[in-house]
C-alpha cells in the first residue's frame, strides 16, 4: 500500500496555484513588451523630430545667411536691393541643396 492516490482537493489546489502563477508570468511578459514598444516608439519619434528640426534649420539658416550677406553687400556697394534678392535666392538654393543631400543620405565611394 505504498502507492495511494493523491487527494483530489490537493490536486485542485496545486492546479489553481499553477494557473495563478502562469497568469502572473503572462501579465509580466505583456507589461515588459508594452514598455519595450513604448520605448521604441518614443525613440522613433525623437529621431523624426530631430530630422525635422535639422531640415528646418538648414533652410532657415541658408535664407538668413543669404539675407545678411546680400543686405551688407548692398549697404557697401549701394546696389539696394539687387544683391539682397540675389543672395536670398542663393541662400534658399543652398538650404534646399543641403536638405536634398540630407535626404539622399551618405553615398559610398567605390574603389576601382
Amino acid at each position: 500500500m505504498g502507492d495511494s492516490p493523491e487527494d483530489p482537493d490537493d490536486l485542485k489546489a496545486r492546479l489553481a496555484r499553477l494557473a495563478t502563477d502562469l497568469q502572473a508570468r503572462r501579465d509580466s511578459i505583456r507589461e515588459e513588451e508594452r514598455k519595450a514598444e513604448a520605448a521604441s516608439s518614443d525613440k522613433g519619434l525623437g529621431q523624426a523630430m530631430s530630422l525635422g528640426f535639422r531640415v528646418l534649420s538648414e533652410v532657415v539658416g541658408g535664407v538668413a545667411v543669404g539675407a545678411v550677406l546680400g543686405w551688407q553687400f548692398d549697404a557697401w556697394l549701394g546696389t539696394s536691393p539687387a544683391l539682397l534678392i540675389l543672395f536670398v535666392g542663393l541662400g534658399v538654393a543652398a538650404g534646399f541643396w543641403n536638405v536634398y543631400r540630407l535626404a539622399a543620405g551618405p553615398t559610398r565611394r567605390r574603389d576601382r
